[in-house]
């Protein structure tokens, strides 16, 4: 009897023991496979904050293939993916600053000119041409009315600098060469600024002339208009001018005016001429065109314009001009 007892208590406790075997083993089949949708989750997830990081990264196209048609799709749907908003903002500010250094750099030039005008002839712009030709000028291409006052106010001062015209001529990658026109109130300053460029970017420095004969030094009057080039040409022609070409066009490829070339002596009557017959003259000055523009290779190209760029950047050169295609 005691036996019996035992075999059904024994008996008993396995079929416990089983039962509780098998929830637990129930229980962790269910965790699983409720887990695998998560991980899968967890590894999309971590596959598209990859290819974002390397989107960015690269800048180019996105590459992990777990997202890539997703991601076509979303181009496809609003022009272009959220992923490069990043680097579209940045390009944005890139052009922004390049603008205001650029106006910069304009209303500079004009104040420097204005000094000059009013140092070799007083404040009077009716009784000094030259300085009311300027301000006029400087009014067409944007200059605000405060900025040229102020300049006015100041330029009669002993502690106002005097400004100098120079120029430097480089050699340039290619065979191509640079004619850098200067205008400051420190040589000095200006040609250690430039020689820091040059070496910096590889360049050398030319003898005067040995640059500056692969270009003519004529007169420039920039229109701006929307004229087409037949009326303009013949209103050019009119005023006494040499030639003309449509100015480079925009980001929208759309060209804003023209570039009238002039003999150096017919200048200011060329300019004078075209505004009189209406149009508006944003500038007129002296520039160096190339006589025979030289293709060069693109790598060539590159280095020269990060040299340029440089160069225009410095605060003593006016303008730079190169026979580079």
């Amino acid at each position: 009897m005691r036996s019996c007892s035992a075999c059904f208590f024994v008996l008993g406790l396995a079929t416990l023991l089983c039962f509780v075997n098998s929830e637990i083993l129930g229980n962790k089949l269910a965790f699983a496979t409720s887990a695998v949708p998560a991980l899968r989750r967890f590894e999309t997830n971590r596959c598209v904050l990859q290819e974002s990081s390397s989107a960015f990264a690269l800048g180019t196209s996105l590459v992990l293939a777990p997202t890539e048609a997703s991601a076509r799709v979303q181009r496809a749907s609003n022009g272009a993916s959220s992923l490069f908003m990043g680097r579209a903002a940045a390009v944005r500010a890139n052009k922004k600053g390049k603008t205001d250094a650029a106006k910069a750099k304009l209303y500079s030039r004009y104040g420097k000119m204005v000094t000059m005008a009013v140092k070799a002839g007083g404040t009077d712009p009716v009784a000094n041409v030259q300085l009311g030709k300027i301000l006029e000028q400087a009014k067409s291409a944007g200059v605000p009315k405060a900025n040229l006052e102020n300049v006015l106010k100041k330029a009669n001062s002993k502690d106002t600098a005097d400004y100098k015209e120079l120029q430097m001529e480089v050699y340039a990658h290619g065979g191509v060469g640079f004619v850098i026109d200067i205008l400051t109130d420190n040589n000095n300053r200006a040609a250690g600024d430039i020689r820091t460029v040059v070496n910096k970017k590889n360049l050398k420095l030319a003898e005067p002339g040995s640059v500056a004969f692969n270009f003519d030094r004529v007169g420039l009057v920039q229109v701006q208009t929307d004229a087409d080039e037949d009326t303009m040409t013949e209103a050019a022609v009119d005023a006494g001018a040499d030639d003309l070409e449509p100015m480079p066009a925009d980001e929208d490829g759309k060209s804003n005016g023209y570039n009238v070339f002039t003999e150096k002596a017919d200048l200011m009557a060329v300019a004078d001429g075209l505004k009189e017959a209406g149009y508006t003259v944003t500038e007129a000055a002296f520039i160096w065109k190339p006589k025979a523009p030289m293709e060069i290779s693109e790598a060539d190209e590159e280095l020269n314009l990060e040299a340029l760029d440089m160069l225009e950047e410095l605060d003593d050169v006016d303008a730079v001009f190169t026979n580079m295609a």
